[in-house]
């Protein structure tokens, strides 16, 4: 299933996926785990199979998500913290979930914890720019030959004109702001 969200993910971004495994996590893990704690191997499967399906909506983006959202001078650092982080929060997961079923004899808690991850995951989401089909950030463009060369630059000349409109659009922004600064402190002038 990795394979096909992350070839998926290339073609309608890596955003949605992000936010499609966010909210059916959320709406599925309780479900998931009833199927799960049913003591029936067909039912424990497919609740198994659901939350699988539900997770490589991130692990099948991730790979090319997190590096394109760091700048070429500092990415090698900030996956490596992502990923030592990543591993801290993982593998204390088992243990926190064990205990937080241990004290509260509640065998859904795994599920509630799931759903909190959820959240995360839903705000990360709606946060996160979009990096599907867009060259990394500090990357020198390589072509192999001719062909790839001239789509590159096709794909850098498309990318140029929507920096321009981010810029025309920060340059709006702070002139709106100026001008309410202006209203605000009369003494200011234009």
């Amino acid at each position: 299933v990795q394979p096909v969200m992350g070839l998926l993910s290339d073609r309608f971004g890596r955003r949605p996926f992000v936010l499609l495994g966010s909210v059916a996590l959320f709406v599925l893990a309780i479900p998931a785990f009833i199927l799960i704690n049913s003591n029936v191997i067909g039912l424990i499967f497919a609740g198994l199979l659901m939350l699988a399906v539900i997770l490589n909506c991130f692990t099948g983006v991730m790979a090319s998500t997190l590096p394109a959202m760091f700048p070429t001078h500092i990415r090698y650092s900030a996956l490596a913290a992502a990923f030592n982080i990543s591993v801290l929060v993982a593998g204390l997961t088992p243990t926190l979930a064990a205990w937080l079923v241990e004290s509260s004899q509640n065998l859904m808690m795994p599920a509630y914890y799931l759903m909190v991850v959820a959240v995360v995951g839903l705000i990360t989401g709606l946060t996160m720019k979009e990096t599907a089909n867009r060259p990394l950030k500090g990357a020198t463009p390589a072509a192999s030959d001719i062909q790839e060369a001239k789509e590159i630059l096709v794909e850098h000349y498309d990318n140029i004109e929507q920096k321009i409109d981010d810029i025309d659009h920060e340059i709006a922004d702070l002139q709106a702001k100026r001008t309410r600064l202006v209203q605000q402190h009369p003494r200011i002038d234009e």
